[in-house]
């Protein structure tokens, strides 16, 4: 049971850091700025809206995922 449970933790906090790295760098691309202030600037908007910053990350990867695809009609 102990394993199992260190298990998941060890695959959600990698699938977290991995949307975390993918949302600053949406943010190096959009705002040329670097991988520092990406991640300052995610750290920021969590703290300011009280949201975890892996939650905020998937959400901003998500969104931004949406506009990338292509709408047709």
């Amino acid at each position: 049971m102990y394993a199992a449970n260190k298990t998941e933790q060890f695959t959600s906090a990698l699938a977290s850091r991995d949307l975390i790295g993918q949302a600053k760098g949406m943010l190096t691309e959009r705002y040329e700025i670097d991988a520092v202030q990406a991640f300052e600037l995610i750290r920021k908007l969590s703290q300011d809206e009280n949201i975890p910053v892996a939650t905020l990350s998937a959400e901003m990867v998500r969104l931004g995922s949406e506009s990338a695809t292509p709408h047709t009609s």
